[in-house]
């Protein structure tokens, strides 16, 4: 008797977990898709082990887990694609953005702010005198990601005006910028804050080797870009970011991701 309770005590676990993933299943497939676009940048989005990882997956898992209307999903794409990659519809929008990153010009819509970031001046421990050798950073041969903006340059991300105006040595992301400046390469390079944090994270060494200068290149308030041919409205997101906001814990997730440095 007390092995046919245990059955069916089995059973009905079994079927209670069906019924709820069956639910759950319907209700994505009955979901408006969200096409979410993102691309390797500081903590924002990076690949831990081969699996994508940082707080735009995290920030699309919990707009999934407070409503079912919308199913958000996430679209790679890259710094010098995303721009046509959204007005050809490839995402409905891109999160992790700042409006000054030549997006002005582009007939989109932004979203409220949600996190604040700050790229840094960084240099070989080595080298640094003192903070006043940041004062004018354009003297020092600079490191720079290929399709990044920066303030210093009035946020102008073309190659050949970075490289013809400030000599600029490009890389393809932050990662290769860091390691070739500790390698020897250039003088100065500029990084996110939450990039620098997470490197010191897996290697805490590296603090010991790395200046940082006293000023940031830039402080901005990061936001989604949305098309205006979205799946989703600006009021609906705004509103869906105001309850992760107010029933998760977003603000603490980046706090978490950037250590001592500066989160805004």
């Amino acid at each position: 008797m007390q092995g046919i309770s245990r059955w069916f005590c089995h059973m009905s676990s079994v079927l209670v977990c069906w019924v709820v993933a069956t639910v759950a299943n319907a209700d994505t497939k009955n979901a408006i898709p969200v096409k979410v676009g993102a691309y390797e940048y500081g903590v924002v989005y990076f690949f831990e082990n081969d699996k994508p990882s940082g707080f735009t997956p995290e920030l699309i898992a919990d707009l999934n887990a407070i409503q079912s209307k919308y199913f958000f999903e996430l679209v790679e794409t890259s710094s010098r694609r995303r721009y046509n990659d959204l007005a050809m519809g490839g995402f409905d929008l891109i999160l992790m953005e700042s409006p000054d990153w030549d997006w002005r010009d582009q007939d989109v819509l932004f979203s409220d702010p949600i996190v604040v970031e700050y790229d840094l001046f960084i240099a070989r421990k080595e080298d640094v005198p003192g903070p006043g050798w940041f004062d004018d950073i354009t003297r020092h041969e600079l490191l720079c990601v290929l399709g990044f903006h920066y303030k210093f340059a009035s946020f102008n991300a073309n190659p050949e005006y970075l490289q013809d105006h400030f000599g600029v040595l490009f890389h393809y992301d932050e990662q290769q910028l860091f390691d070739h400046l500790l390698d020897g390469e250039g003088d100065v390079g500029i990084v996110s804050a939450g990039f620098l944090a997470r490197a010191y994270a897996k290697n805490p060494e590296l603090s010991q080797r790395v200046f940082i200068g006293p000023s940031p290149d830039f402080s901005y308030e990061l936001v989604a870009v949305i098309s205006k041919q979205s799946a989703i409205s600006l009021a609906e997101f705004n509103d869906l970011i105001r309850i992760v906001k107010r029933e998760g814990n977003i603000a603490q997730e980046w706090r978490d991701m950037h250590g001592n440095l500066p989160t805004g």
